[in-house]
């Protein structure tokens, strides 16, 4: 039993640590679009094909479905349209960094 336990937390860890690396990696090597306002922050991850990912704090933000959008529209003007949005309604700046 207690063999199994280890092998189970073993895997457990080696998947945590997997995720925290692929994040790291898209972190590292995506550009990013930074969103601030007194509701809430995001920061949007991109690279010249799509959106990859985001963080965000008092804001809640739909990647998948967003994705589809950038990748209709393309991600300039995604990213254009995004930043008119947020300083519209969340009375914010954005920058790309």
């Amino acid at each position: 039993m207690k063999k199994i336990l280890m092998i189970i937390g073993g895997i457990m860890v080696a998947l945590v640590l997997v995720g925290v690396i692929v994040f790291v990696v898209v972190s590292m090597t995506s550009k990013k679009l930074e969103c601030k306002s007194d509701i809430g922050n995001i920061t949007l991850m991109y690279t010249d094909k799509t959106v990859t990912g985001y963080t965000a704090s008092g804001i809640e933000y739909d990647l998948d479905g967003q994705q589809k959008i950038a990748d209709k529209i393309g991600v300039e003007a995604y990213l254009d349209e995004f930043e008119d949005w947020f300083e519209e309604n969340a009375h914010g700046t954005c920058e790309r960094k």
